[in-house]
C-alpha cells in the first residue's frame, strides 16, 4: 500500500485531462524508496501517479499531497 495520496488543483486541470481534481490518486514510487524526485531533466519536480488505467508522471507542484493516515483518520470520522 503506497504512504502517500496525491490531489490535482484545480487550476491544473486542462493540463491533465485523464485525471480528475478531488480524487486523491496513489503517489507510486519512480524507483525503490523514491516518491517526488527532487527535479526531471527539465528542472521540475516530478510525482509517478498510479490510476485506474496506468500509470501517469506529473509535475508535484501541480498537486497536494497527503500520507495514507489522513484518509485513515478521515474514514473514521465519518463512521463515527
Amino acid at each position: 500500500m503506497p504512504d502517500m495520496q496525491a490531489r490535482l488543483k484545480p487550476e491544473f486541470s486542462l493540463r491533465y485531462p485523464r485525471l480528475s481534481p478531488g480524487v486523491w490518486y496513489d503517489v507510486s514510487p519512480i524507483f525503490p524508496g523514491v516518491t517526488v524526485r527532487r527535479v526531471d531533466i527539465f528542472g521540475r519536480r516530478i510525482a509517478r501517479l498510479k490510476t485506474s488505467r496506468d500509470f501517469e508522471t506529473v509535475q508535484a507542484g501541480h498537486f497536494e499531497f497527503q500520507g495514507r493516515q489522513v484518509e485513515a483518520q478521515e474514514r473514521q470520522l465519518v463512521t463515527a
